[in-house]
């Protein structure tokens, strides 16, 4: 089974993303195995309602650990599952949370095993200091992505008025990066990501 990872900075949109991606899917229910960095598995049942409740937040670091759902998509005349992760955001800081930490290194770690990446950025927050900056987390996942070649940059918050007119500033910091604008909170762009995923699996 084909595994698609989301990675980003912390209140990028990343499990917004995963939840309301599923719920496109046609997913009205879903189960979401945790995987923290000790190695400890378990499963829980939501709606997709109940997950949004529980699972998404303003506050940073909600996430801190893998979170997965298997979804099924078609494909000609076949379903094939595949599976979306959603990860523990990325920060150029140390933080001071043990917890935080371990899960940011279970990201990174991650990464290099999955079969695909997302990345999802934030296009609401973009400035041209930070796109410029060699150093920021967003263009670390750029560089590792087109490198591995299976990679996918999510703008968020195409929604909003300032993510559109920041678009142009994205794809020329990131030009060999497939880009597909997206909103996770209302769902748009949704049909292009599942076309590259069908495309992929």
């Amino acid at each position: 089974m084909r595994e698609f990872i989301i990675v980003g900075l912390p209140n990028s949109g990343k499990t917004m993303f995963t939840l309301n991606f599923a719920q496109y899917s046609g997913t009205k229910n879903i189960d979401v195995t945790f995987r923290t960095y000790d190695g400890l598995i378990s499963c829980r049942h939501f709606t997709i309602d109940e997950a949004k409740r529980e699972l998404c937040s303003s506050a940073f670091h909600k996430t801190r650990s893998l979170q997965s759902v298997i979804l099924k998509i078609a494909v000609g005349k076949t379903t094939i599952n595949f599976k979306l992760t959603d990860t523990c955001g990325l920060t150029p800081q140390i933080n001071h949370d043990d917890g935080i930490r371990k899960g940011m290194a279970q990201t990174i770690n991650f990464i290099r095993s999955a079969d695909f990446i997302f990345h999802i950025v934030d296009l609401s927050l973009l400035t041209k200091d930070y796109l410029n900056n060699p150093h920021n987390i967003d263009r670390d996942i750029y560089n590792y992505g087109v490198a591995r070649n299976n990679y996918l940059l999510l703008a968020n918050k195409f929604d909003l008025q300032i993510s559109r007119d920041n678009l142009p500033r994205l794809t020329s910091a990131f030009p060999q990066a497939n880009v597909i604008p997206i909103s996770a909170l209302h769902s748009n762009g949704f049909k292009e990501v599942r076309s590259y995923v069908a495309r992929n699996i």
